[in-house]
C-alpha cells in the first residue's frame, strides 16, 4: 500500500494542477503568481509567459502557446522524462534516467536555458513575435 501512495499523490496533484490551469486564465486571475524577476528588472525570465502558454496549450491553442513561450515545448518533454524515470522502476525508466540526468545532458539543457533567457530579451525576439 505504501508503494502506491507516492504515485497516487503525484497523479492527483498533477490532475489538480492541470485542472487549475485549464479553467483559470492567468492573464485575468489575481490568484496566479506574477514573475518577481520581471517586476524587479523589467526583463523577461526564461519562464515568463509559461503560465499563459500552459493555459493556451491545455485549451488547444498550440500556436498561441508557442508564441507566449516556445521554451515550454522543450522543457515539458524533458521534465516528463525526468518524472517518469524518477517514479518508475522499469528498465526503460532506468535507461531514461541515465540519459536525462547525465551531467552532460543537464549542462546542455542549462546552456539552452540561459541562451533562451538572453534571446527572449533581445529586440529581435520582440519584433519576431509581434
Amino acid at each position: 500500500m505504501r508503494q502506491l501512495a507516492k504515485p497516487v499523490m503525484f497523479t492527483v496533484t498533477g490532475f489538480l494542477f492541470i485542472g487549475v490551469y485549464l479553467y483559470i486564465d492567468p492573464t485575468t486571475s489575481h490568484l496566479m503568481p506574477k514573475c518577481l524577476f520581471r517586476m524587479l528588472t523589467g526583463y523577461d525570465c526564461p519562464s515568463c509567459g509559461g503560465q499563459r502558454a500552459l493555459h493556451a496549450l491545455l485549451n488547444g491553442e498550440f500556436y498561441n502557446a508557442f508564441i507566449l513561450n516556445p521554451f515550454l515545448f522543450l522543457v515539458a518533454p524533458y521534465l516528463l522524462a525526468i518524472l517518469y524515470s524518477t517514479f518508475s522502476k522499469s528498465r526503460v525508466a532506468t535507461a531514461t534516467k541515465r540519459i536525462f540526468c547525465h551531467h552532460i545532458t543537464v549542462c546542455i539543457y542549462l546552456f539552452i536555458y540561459v541562451l533562451w533567457w538572453v534571446v527572449r530579451n533581445t529586440e529581435w525576439w520582440h519584433n519576431l513575435v509581434r
